[in-house]
């Protein structure tokens, strides 16, 4: 698990959590050179334990395969512990067109300008309004392979 910088106080925090190490690293940099702090978990359990830590997480990016805990899982714990943190998904499975997983879904290969786009997208999202329910957005693939986000309302 790695910490933010503290030279970048300032910066919203993102958490990265896949059990991929280079794809974790990848994540983390990505995240990093966008001028984010970063923390990083292996998988959803040691994401927990990080949240549980008492670290301020302004959004999570979570891969859907990891074992112990997967994306599905850590959403769907999310959604009970912290309620208002909003999730980004990213899978490397085909998935058709639609899925039941909550929240966007960034499909791989993905270039790190469409992850920062996404992670900037749903943070201006969560900005723009307090939720009183989970912060769970719509997953649809469009055909370009990345979901698009709801109109804001």
């Amino acid at each position: 698990m790695s910490a933010p910088s503290p030279l970048q106080l300032h910066s919203p925090t993102v958490l990265v959590v896949d059990d991929e190490e280079i794809m974790r690293s990848l994540l983390t940099r990505t995240m990093e050179s966008e001028h984010y702090q970063v923390y990083a978990a292996a998988d959803g359990m040691e994401a927990l334990a990080v949240l549980e830590n008492g670290r301020h997480v302004d959004l999570v990016i979570a891969d859907v395969s990891m074992p112990r805990m997967d994306g599905r899982q850590l959403v769907l714990e999310l959604s009970k512990r912290h309620p208002h943190l909003p999730v980004v998904l990213i899978s490397g499975v085909y998935l058709g067109g639609g899925t039941d997983l909550l929240g966007p879904v960034l499909p791989k290969p993905f270039t790190p300008m469409a992850l920062a786009s996404r992670v900037r997208e749903v943070l201006a999202l969560q900005g723009q309004s307090k939720p009183s329910s989970p912060t769970v957005l719509p997953s649809t693939v469009s055909p370009s392979g990345v979901d698009p986000l709801p109109p804001s309302v």
